[in-house]
């Protein structure tokens, strides 16, 4: 599932265990749109709600950064 958020998009994902079908954490990925995509960020975390909040603190980052540069 991707949450677009301006130039930056967040994709969450809970994945399984090959082996044994068990939940495994909430992974989060966070890409940047433009000029191209590109992966900019990954991590995971326990739960939906701590990999959507992690995941929005670092577009919440790097927006910043970018708007640093172009200043």
């Amino acid at each position: 599932m991707r949450i677009h958020e301006g130039n930056f998009a967040y994709d969450l994902e809970q994945p399984r265990d090959p082996q044994t079908q068990l939940v495994l954490n909430w992974r989060f990925t966070v890409f940047q749109l433009r000029p191209t995509e590109q992966v900019v960020a990954r991590g995971e975390a326990d739960t939906r709600e701590e990999a959507e909040k992690k995941a929005k603190s670092t577009i919440t980052r790097l927006a910043g950064k970018e708007r640093k540069i172009a200043a």
